[in-house]
């Protein structure tokens, strides 16, 4: 996707445009949820993704990796909502553009590593329900040339509740070979509903191995102990080198 002088050009814009606001996912056991690493209470996992896993055993994600946090009333809420406003905002543009492009260009072997399978497919999660027109991530990962197929995700039209594990809720479109391991990439992270039913439907599709890349894992401050967690844990300037799989280096 690039070359070394190329990635230090993409991290110096990056550090320029949201260094001072964007901060890389805790991964702690007792502090954050092992899944998606928003705070936990001391649990392995959060509510959700406690559900999520005793709804559907044996074929969620396999590996999980917010690229940041995205609180909401400031400006890392305001970045992930700006970049697919209609129109958008330019300079949100540039930074999920800049955040998305170097956790791919850095971390997407950390995934196969962790998985036990180098990535052979990439996707994306459509819009739910499915809308015209195509969901500006989806626009933005294209332009990438990313080295691997793309497994197309199909929403359904019509659904009772969007954040809600559902296998009804996505398609793909072609049967993907035996052995496939897919690299799900997603804007952001709320219940993780949305996304997990995107695995869902690639596992049933054939996918042996599913990890989810998200740019944004959705803080609502007032909400539990979130707002002291913030405060505590969440001041050091955003870091590309941190593996956003492990929180610490990549494996």
């Amino acid at each position: 996707m690039a070359d070394d002088s190329q990635f230090a050009e993409v991290r110096d814009a990056l550090v320029a445009l949201g260094g001072g606001y964007l901060r890389n996912p805790i991964r702690e056991d007792g502090v954050t949820c092992s899944v998606c690493t928003t705070p936990a209470a001391g649990y392995v996992r959060c509510h959700a993704c406690h559900a999520h896993n005793s709804a559907a055993p044996g074929r969620l994600a396999d590996a999980v990796a917010p690229l940041t946090y995205a609180v909401a009333q400031r400006q890392s809420g305001y970045v992930m909502r700006g970049y697919k406003a209609q129109p958008p905002v330019q300079e949100h543009v540039s930074v999920v553009t800049l955040l998305i492009f170097m956790g791919i260009a850095l971390h997407s072997r950390c995934a196969g590593t962790l998985v036990g399978a180098p990535i052979t497919h990439w996707a994306t999660v459509p819009s739910l329900p499915r809308k015209p027109g195509e969901h500006p991530l989806g626009t933005l990962l294209r332009s990438f040339a990313l080295p691997w197929p793309e497994a197309t995700l199909t929403a359904a039209k019509r659904v009772s509740d969007a954040r809600a594990l559902s296998d009804q809720h996505f398609a793909v479109d072609r049967p993907l070979p035996p052995a496939s391991s897919v690299l799900l990439i997603d804007d952001t992270w709320t219940t993780g509903g949305h996304a997990q039913s995107a695995v869902m439907a690639l596992r049933a599709s054939g996918a042996s191995r599913v990890s989810v890349m998200v740019a944004a894992r959705w803080l609502v401050p007032s909400f539990g102990d979130t707002s002291q967690f913030l405060r505590q844990r969440t001041n050091a300037d955003y870091n590309v080198l941190v593996c956003p799989w492990t929180g610490r280096g990549c494996p």
